[in-house]
């Protein structure tokens, strides 16, 4: 019989190696074997947990003589037990038949039993200390400081929590009405303060993609940052291009915002396509003719020059850790780098080929140095006929390292880290 330590010491393992999602591992496992789907719950919580906590764990088996640490299958069973020994409540039944095949001895995995994590980190000082309470890579912290956040220890916590989640609505949906149906079914919203359109899922996020007025395209799910990206643009009566589309929540907004049409390209056709793609939810919000599809590098435009452009380019997506923990578990320095590198290349594209008047929105769903102030930075030095445009948005921090910018922050604001700038050519 197998147990659900040893699903999730699976899951951790895959999806590391492959560098894609626990979720997509998940699913996969759970097709092929759907007489375990009883064991889901449990499952989720330790991937998760493990996810959230892998730097602590390696470090608290280390102290007991364990070690090096690893991604295979079997260190990350071990990191299971140790997270239920630190975190849970251990079963002596499973620990017994676990343990061996961790590589561990049982009576160790017992000496790991409630203890604080506080004191698992207490041999360390300064930013090790904090890499390893938080399991976060020492360069992510080092780019975060370069970035100017100051509160780091709460914005890591919040990083490592589960988010709060949102709804945007279609602007002909009485909002009322929708709260009212979405209780029924077991669903809580309340009005956010700050955008007209999104709503705060308040109970009930798990069923949020199951109810009636979702599958008929009443509202998407999206996080409040990543709206504000569109509000940001202003599309209406515009022409607008989404170079880095991926699965069309930011072109579908636009859409809903007032564009005349949208061009949403993407160099990867899979984006557009499967269960989370993007003809997927524009079939879904009835959007099939407000927004074309086009697959394209948006290092060489697909479209003529246009007045709103939105570059919402790959990242290294530390920004939405809150739902996809594991990604930190391979991210290294070298990833940001390079993304860096292809946004500004994005950037700059889109400035050259915007028409005059444009406006540029570049955002990312990251709070690194390099791939936000950096990239704008350096696109404005490059090209003299573009200039930061300094707006007021409705809520955010301005960026310490470029005036006029944006970065929104979990802990601050209750939505993904964001940066956004927005430009406007000459």
């Amino acid at each position: 019989m197998v147990l659900p330590e040893e699903i999730a010491a699976y899951i951790l393992a895959v999806a590391v190696r492959d560098k894609t999602s626990m979720r997509s591992v998940a699913e996969e496992f759970f097709s092929r074997h759907p007489e375990l789907d009883y064991m889901k719950p449990v499952v989720r919580v330790l991937t998760l947990g493990v996810a959230r906590n892998y730097l602590l764990l390696d470090h608290a088996l280390r102290k007991l003589g364990y070690g090096p640490p690893s991604h295979a299958r079997r260190w990350m069973l071990a990191r299971v037990l140790a997270y239920e020994a630190v975190f849970g409540k251990l079963k002596r039944s499973r620990v017994e038949k676990l343990a061996p095949k961790a590589g561990l001895r049982v009576e160790d995995v017992y000496k790991l039993r409630g203890a604080d994590p506080d004191d698992i980190v207490s041999d360390l000082r300064g930013l090790d200390k904090l890499s390893v309470r938080y399991s976060f890579p020492r360069w992510i912290l080092e780019e975060l400081l370069t970035a100017g956040v100051h509160d780091l220890d709460k914005l890591l916590e919040a990083l490592n929590s589960d988010p709060t989640r949102y709804i945007r609505v279609a602007p002909w949906v009485d909002r009322r009405r929708l709260a009212r149906e979405l209780r029924e079914e077991g669903v809580v919203v309340e009005p956010d303060p700050h955008l007209p359109d999104v709503m705060v899922i308040v109970e009930g996020a798990e069923r949020a993609a199951k109810t009636r007025a979702y599958s008929e395209g009443l509202y998407t799910i999206q996080d409040k940052a990543s709206a504000l990206v569109s509000h940001l643009l202003s599309p209406r009566g515009e022409v607008a291009a989404d170079y880095t589309a991926g699965a069309a929540v930011k072109a579908s907004h636009m859409a809903w915002l007032g564009a005349r049409y949208v061009v949403a390209s993407d160099v990867k056709p899979l984006r557009f396509t499967g269960r989370y793609g993007a003809r997927g939810l524009l079939q879904r919000l009835r959007l099939g003719h407000m927004v074309e599809l086009v697959v394209a590098d948006g290092r060489r435009p697909a479209t003529r020059p246009l007045r709103r452009i939105l570059v919402d380019p790959p990242c290294t997506d530390i920004g939405r850790l809150q739902y996809e923990p594991e990604v930190k578990m391979w991210l290294t320095r070298g990833d940001a780098k390079m993304y860096s590198r292809i946004q500004r290349q994005l950037l700059d594209a889109a400035v050259r080929n915007a028409a005059p008047g444009a406006r540029i929105v570049y955002s990312v769903c990251t709070l690194t140095y390099s791939e936000a102030e950096r990239v704008v930075k350096r696109v404005l030095r490059d090209n003299s006929d573009v200039e930061l445009v300094k707006v007021k948005p409705p809520f955010g921090d301005p960026s310490p390292k470029l005036p006029g910018a944006i970065r929104t922050y979990p802990h601050r604001h209750r939505t993904q880290g964001f940066f956004i700038a927005v430009l406007e050519k000459g």
